[in-house]
């Protein structure tokens, strides 16, 4: 009865290891959220209010991506000045990579807003593992309007329709 009693213990700590193993692999990736970017092609020139919906849209993308249960964003506040130079990031080679590493990310999300005018827009999101440099996941969409709301709508759907888990085996599939 001692030995089945031991062998059932035994057999359960290994369980509850193996368990705990998974869930170490499946804790959310630092990521290295980086400001959403807007190159503007609308000849329309600047807009009034536009950094702030630029700011919301990063704020948006970190949420949506922390969500999904995947990532964990990294605080880049104290590297701000640094991401500044970096810009445009979409041209610049990989030239955040190193801003991304000192957060302590292991993955990086770049977006940019594509504007060719007030009606038409795209978004592109990338996102990089640091490590190896290669991008890991990539989700790209045309919306319409500039504003707020067209911005946060964007964001949601390509995170959670085109990056998320569940959306990323459901294009998968199709």
């Amino acid at each position: 009865m001692w030995a089945g009693l031991r062998f059932g213990l035994a057999a359960l700590a290994l369980m509850m290891a193996a368990a705990g193993a998974v869930a170490q692999t499946n804790k959310p990736q630092p990521l290295a959220v980086f400001p959403v970017e807007l190159w503007d092609t609308s000849g329309e020139g600047a807009k009034p209010h536009q950094a702030e919906r630029l700011e919301r849209a990063t704020a948006t993308l970190a949420k949506a991506l922390e969500q999904d249960g995947r990532y964990r964003a990294v605080d880049l506040s104290p590297y701000r000045d640094e991401i500044a130079k970096t810009e445009p990031r979409y041209n610049c080679n990989g030239c955040w990579r190193e801003i991304a590493r000192k957060a302590g990310a292991q993955f990086a999300a770049l977006a940019t807003v594509h504007k060719v005018s007030s009606l038409i827009s795209s978004f592109d999101i990338t996102i990089t593992n640091l490590e190896t440099g290669k991008a890991v996941a990539y989700a790209s969409g045309q919306f319409r309007g500039d504003d707020d709301e067209a911005y946060t709508r964007a964001v949601k759907f390509l995170v959670k329709d085109r990056l998320s888990s569940a959306g990323a085996q459901g294009a998968a599939a199709q």
